[in-house]
């Protein structure tokens, strides 16, 4: 449940600016930064420019009018933008700080990294969830920009990401970028070719989903990082492992 709302005043002092790259909306009074505010999974969350907690609303203007309401009673804010007002480092890239390494998350990100690569897709940042913000690029035209991973994965057992075109103002006609899709991407090897030892069946993914939860329920983030290179990191095999992902997750036949 959300909580820390401030009240609603009469008056709006605040100003929301546009979304940066990372997605979080700079805030401002009288031209003046006092914070930043970004949703995460449906709720809108605050903080103070040069702190680091941040408080839950249930909406944007609730987020920046609480604010507005701690800066006027008295909170120190730093001249400039602080080291601590960066967006946070994943334990890998390939999984958004804000998702905890857990088995879920690691199948869920590695389901979604092997489509992304087989539709021509580079994530610019790690996976967040299916319905964040995911900031990538498309490979057949250089446009960057954000598109969610609820879209691009298709619904009802139907993988045609929606809408059908790649974005808008695409500069690849849409009756050629299949074509330029299939030409990019290639025919990809089911087996891993790198040095790194990337898991392309069922036995060798649990293995390491097994030994990245125990590292992860251990502390050793050293060890956990390993695992997940093996289990996320980048690989021509990458649809191959992804394949055997949404194996591991497919819920049991009935019957």
């Amino acid at each position: 449940m959300a909580t820390n709302d401030a009240p609603d005043t009469p008056e709006k002092r605040y100003r929301i600016g546009d979304r940066t790259p990372d997605g979080r909306y700079p805030v401002t009074v009288d031209g003046k930064l006092i914070g930043h505010i970004h949703r995460w999974h449906g709720d809108w969350h605050a903080r103070v420019l040069g702190q680091v907690e941040e408080s839950q609303h249930e909406d944007r203007d609730k987020a920046a009018a609480h604010l507005d309401t701690v800066t006027q009673s008295g909170a120190a804010l730093p001249q400039t933008e602080q080291a601590g007002d960066t967006a946070p480092e994943g334990i890998v890239p390939w999984l958004h700080p804000r998702m905890a390494p857990t088995r879920r998350n690691i199948l869920s990100a590695g389901i979604c990294l092997g489509r992304l690569d087989e539709i021509a897709w580079s994530p610019k940042h790690g996976y967040p969830g299916s319905d964040n913000p995911f900031e990538m690029e498309d490979l057949i035209c250089g446009w960057v920009g954000n598109r969610w991973w609820s879209h691009l994965r298709g619904r009802n057992s139907d993988p045609t990401p929606r809408p059908a075109w790649r974005h808008e103002g695409c500069t690849v006609p849409f009756e050629e970028q299949a074509a330029r899709v299939a030409e990019l991407v290639g025919k990809r090897p089911t087996q891993c070719p790198c040095e790194t030892g990337h898991p392309t069946d069922r036995e060798a993914v649990t293995g390491l989903l097994d030994e990245a939860d125990r590292a992860r329920k251990a502390g050793d983030i050293e060890a956990l990082r390993g695992h997940l290179t093996r289990l996320l990191g980048p690989c021509p095999a990458a649809p191959t492992r992804a394949a055997v992902m949404r194996d591991i997750v497919k819920p049991p036949q009935k019957g």
